[in-house]
């Protein structure tokens, strides 16, 4: 029953604050400067993420009331043949053997997608319509998120917190300014234990990606 704008807003909010208190460590251990290399081209970079993050985050929860979570998770899995095709475009190649794994793993995924006693495709068109705008943003925004860590040389954490900062803002603008009449019992109406759960998960996979990335 809970809102998806107010559960992307505060998974923003807990990313901010284990972000904030990771960089504040660093600073203390390191003796660096709290806004160590920043400039106002990064911070225009991640204004742009977070945007993207963002509206994604809310497309999820749209996309799983029209699919099952298997089925989003395997459309997900589209994202590494957009990936390639960005990398391959911006003079990152890859190589003959990861070529053919991707291929085929686009192949499989379309096997699965197909029902043959219907001879037809096993969602609806506006469910795959939607499914391919999320995988289209995390494509793009995990080749710009790349891009931009290892690009520029700011300690991960405090890229985290200014993504985090911009995502925060922006999803609490996107709960105030877009209607939900599904959804008009409050911020904090529904969320259970299991909810409270999902907001913690993915605010540490969150910051976990970026790990990765660097």
């Amino acid at each position: 029953e809970f809102s998806p704008a107010s559960s992307v807003a505060l998974t923003e909010a807990c990313k901010l604050v284990l972000a904030v208190s990771l960089h504040g460590r660093h600073v203390r251990e390191a003796g660096s400067p709290p806004f160590e290399n920043l400039n106002k081209r990064i911070v225009a970079h991640y204004f742009g993420l977070a945007c993207c993050y963002t509206v994604n985050n809310q497309l999820t929860f749209y996309a799983l009331q029209m699919v099952d979570p298997g089925t989003f998770g395997l459309g997900k899995s589209l994202a590494p043949y957009m990936v390639a095709l960005m990398l391959r475009f911006t003079g990152q190649t890859l190589n003959q053997l990861q070529w053919v794994c991707i291929l085929l793993q686009c192949i499989c995924i379309a096997i699965t997608q197909y029902n043959a006693c219907k001879s037809a495709a096993v969602l609806s068109p506006s469910a795959y319509a939607l499914l391919g705008v999320a995988v289209s943003i995390t494509a793009v925004s995990s080749v710009w998120n790349q891009k931009v860590v290892k690009g520029f040389d700011v300690p991960v954490n405090l890229q985290n917190a200014l993504l985090y900062s911009f995502g925060l803002a922006i999803a609490i603008l996107s709960y105030v300014a877009i209607p939900d009449p599904v959804h008009t019992h409050g911020f904090f109406h529904g969320y259970s234990l299991l909810a409270v759960f999902l907001v913690v998960f993915q605010a540490f996979h969150g910051l976990a990606v970026t790990l990765v990335y660097k």
